[in-house]
């Protein structure tokens, strides 16, 4: 009996585990955060415990979320370089950054380029994400609103658009 009870025990212990273990899996995903901090160490893997391969010293620097493990997201950058960053330094509030092959990029009234223009932006300015519509994305810099068209900026995926 007393056999048969560890037996039931154990096999139980075994299923629970799994699940547990399952949960620590790296999950792929695909969707755009912010970083939430002045200064963000990126780790080469999930964990406080793996080195810091580089350093953003920029805030609301927008990032694509590639996958996660635990409380790690591993990110993606405009440049495509990746790393790990701890969950609590990502913040799901969105910003859009220029980024394009022009020097300077235009930000319109309306999604129109005949309408006002309201700033000539250089590369890596970053804007709050409003919306993104018909081949133009709306964003807020320093408090006042405008459309940019999407090929010059970094932070939205063809299917918002």
């Amino acid at each position: 009996m007393i056999k048969k009870s560890f037996f039931v025990t154990f096999f139980a212990f075994l299923l629970f585990s799994q699940n547990v273990f399952a949960t620590q899996q790296i999950q792929e995903v695909n969707y755009y955060a912010s970083l939430r901090s002045n200064e963000t160490n990126i780790r080469s893997g999930p964990g406080s415990n793996y080195p810091v391969k580089f350093t953003f010293k920029l805030r609301n620097l927008p990032v694509k979320i590639v996958s996660e493990y635990d409380n790690w997201y591993e990110i993606e950058d405009h440049e495509k370089s990746r790393g790990w960053v701890a969950q609590n330094l990502i913040t799901k509030k969105r910003h859009l950054m220029t980024f394009s092959k022009k020097n300077i990029v235009d930000m319109y009234a309306k999604k129109d380029t005949n309408s006002k223009i309201i700033f000539h932006l250089e590369n890596y300015v970053i804007g709050e994400y409003l919306k993104c519509e018909d081949l133009w994305c709306a964003l807020k810099i320093n408090d006042k609103k405008g459309w940019v068209l999407s090929s010059d900026i970094y932070g939205a995926d063809n299917f918002e658009i």
